[in-house]
């Protein structure tokens, strides 16, 4: 590379219109007034990270990627790396949302992870890298981190189907007043993180396939009258298995939904047979109840002809009774398991 690649981390003010003049002097001309915005300021809402690459005037390529800053907070946030590029220079600045309640960007593995990898791609760039190669391995470390978050989510996501396995339907009760509303919640914050990849993942995607199919890219003409394009084919080659690697996570990304799905099915299945029981355990209840009190009010009535009233054991024999028809019903309705 000609020109060195320039990054900056969190810059201020100052160094956002720095940045902005050197591009310029660069491109030779101003850049469109989106771009400056975005330079100057993130205008992406972090919640809802949706990447983007384009050509600007076949003078400069201009674009953001995103990465998760956290997967396990249940609050889906993205880090931006905006990035413009021209066939002997580029420049990324690398934006992390920040806390609610200071300016401080978070700190979370995903994202100093993130600034290592950029480091380390600063450290392999050589005098013989082209622009092309760089914006390859760009692609590369954001694909690679969200892999590793779709292995992240998809461990929770079956933690969250394993911990609805084997409950007993005595237990029922219990475990919907304890554990299943803990594996609720923890499948709504994973919900919420994966529903939130969804976008970056499909669009990365289709940023990827406009790139190798040759519908995305930036040409100049040399002096000696030879084409050039910024992404070579040997880049489009690497690419290629970028692409293919983005488009297996919106697979996976998809068939994780779906076990979310079957997750909130499974609850849902689970509080309607909990219903069920209850609902069974009271009319068991109902109809224990209801033949002693038919034999209690039976011989409360006052009739003068009852032949139960001559017996010398008609006060055991309706005591009996009534315990033997309770004890048959309580043993039936425990055969049914409704008690």
């Amino acid at each position: 590379m000609n020109t060195p690649w320039i990054h900056l981390d969190e810059p201020d003010a100052p160094a956002c219109e720095d940045l902005i003049i050197s591009i310029e002097q660069e491109i030779g001309e101003p850049v469109h007034e989106v771009v400056r915005k975005h330079l100057r300021e993130r205008r992406t809402d972090p919640s809802h990270a949706f990447p983007r690459f384009e050509v600007h005037f076949d003078q400069y390529i201009f674009g953001h990627l995103h990465i998760p800053t956290e997967i396990e907070d249940g609050v889906p946030e993205f880090a931006e790396l905006t990035i413009i590029a021209t066939f002997d220079a580029c420049w990324t600045v690398l934006r992390v949302p920040t806390n609610n309640t200071s300016i401080i960007p978070i700190e979370s593995d995903i994202a100093h992870d993130f600034r290592g990898l950029i480091r380390n791609v600063q450290g392999r760039i050589g005098p013989d890298s082209t622009v092309g190669d760089l914006l390859r391995r760009l692609f590369s470390i954001v694909v690679n981190e969200l892999e590793k978050v779709i292995v992240i989510t998809g461990g929770a996501i079956n933690e969250c189907a394993e911990g609805l396995s084997g409950f007993d339907t005595r237990d029922l009760s219990r475990a919907l007043s304890d554990q299943i509303p803990k594996i609720r919640e923890r499948a709504q914050d994973v919900r919420r993180e994966v529903a939130s990849l969804g976008t970056v993942i499909d669009e990365l995607a289709v940023i990827l396939e406009a790139i190798v199919n040759d519908d995305l890219d930036l040409y100049r003409t040399n002096d000696d009258g030879t084409h050039e394009e910024i992404f070579s084919n040997s880049t489009e080659i690497y690419l290629r298995d970028t692409y293919f690697r983005s488009r297996r996570l919106s697979v996976v990304h998809d068939e994780q939904l779906e076990k979310l799905q079957f997750v909130f099915q499974s609850i849902k299945q689970l509080t309607d047979a909990d219903e069920v029981i209850s609902g069974r355990f009271i009319g068991a209840i109902a109809s224990i109840m209801l033949l002693p009190t038919f034999i209690v009010g039976l011989y409360g009535m006052n009739f003068t002809h009852m032949p139960e009233l001559d017996w010398a054991l008609g006060y055991s024999f309706a005591g009996l009774l009534i315990v033997a028809t309770t004890v048959f019903q309580v043993w039936y309705f425990r055969r049914k398991r409704w008690l």
